[in-house]
């Protein structure tokens, strides 16, 4: 038997209706929603498609930081990273986990970090004297929104990325601080404040209702594919 039986048998085993159940926080609240195995497959197809026309390939090896929480938003981009065949190692975003962060990105041949969080740059930051050289070897760089202005501030190029309530906003490098969602999966709305809020369409088998995001931000661009979001205080 091999792994690839094994998978295949693994594949015909009954499997639980839902992919999973995700967590969103709204205000002190929180709200559960289920995710189909629809859902997480479109999700994928999306965030492949996000990754490929980044320039993301199997010769790249990727450091992917995000706690297990994420999973609903950040798990379709480790699978699309297994469908695209790069190396991908895992790390969490907590200031604690800054060492093995670092160990990895000076070890290893990384050419695509995916997820830089605040603790971890504030981390680094105070670890490091040169910014620019512990990322040098970094082809392309997500970052969440502090850490993405912070970098564009500092003249190291990044991406941003940003968790939206439920859904993910993920930029491109050709225009790197608007973020897009999938506007097929999730419906933005900005107040007029700027406050954001999430609700899921139709298309998802549990279309969750509004939720504010706790960010603020404006909508330059929305149709029925693509909804860009850039985030308040993003670079201009």
């Amino acid at each position: 038997m091999t792994r690839q039986t094994m998978l295949e048998a693994a594949a015909r085993l009954p499997r639980s209706p839902l992919y999973g159940i995700g967590v969103a926080r709204s205000g002190d609240d929180y709200i559960d929603y289920e995710i189909g195995w629809d859902d997480f497959a479109r999700d994928t197809d999306w965030a492949h498609a996000q990754l490929v026309a980044a320039g993301v390939t199997g010769d790249d090896h990727v450091l992917v930081t995000t706690p297990n929480h994420e999973a609903p938003q950040m798990s379709p981009i480790v699978h699309a990273l297994r469908r695209i065949g790069a190396t991908y190692t895992p790390t969490e975003t907590y200031g604690w986990d800054v060492n093995r962060f670092l160990s990895i990105l000076r070890s290893f041949p990384v050419t695509v970090v995916i997820g830089l969080g605040e603790e971890t740059l504030g981390a680094i930051s105070s670890q490091v004297d040169d910014l620019r050289a512990e990322f040098a070897k970094v082809r392309l760089l997500w970052a969440r929104s502090g850490p993405h202005a912070t970098l564009t501030n500092a003249g190291i190029p990044s991406i941003g990325l940003e968790l939206l309530g439920p859904a993910l906003g993920l930029a491109v490098p050709s225009a790197p601080h608007d973020l897009q969602v999938n506007a097929a999966e999730w419906q933005v709305t900005a107040a007029d404040d700027g406050s954001l809020s999430v609700a899921g369409t139709h298309a998802r088998h549990d279309p969750v209702p509004a939720i504010p995001t706790g960010l603020t931000g404006t909508l330059t661009q929305q149709d029925e594919n693509t909804t860009l979001v850039r985030i308040g205080g993003a670079p201009a």
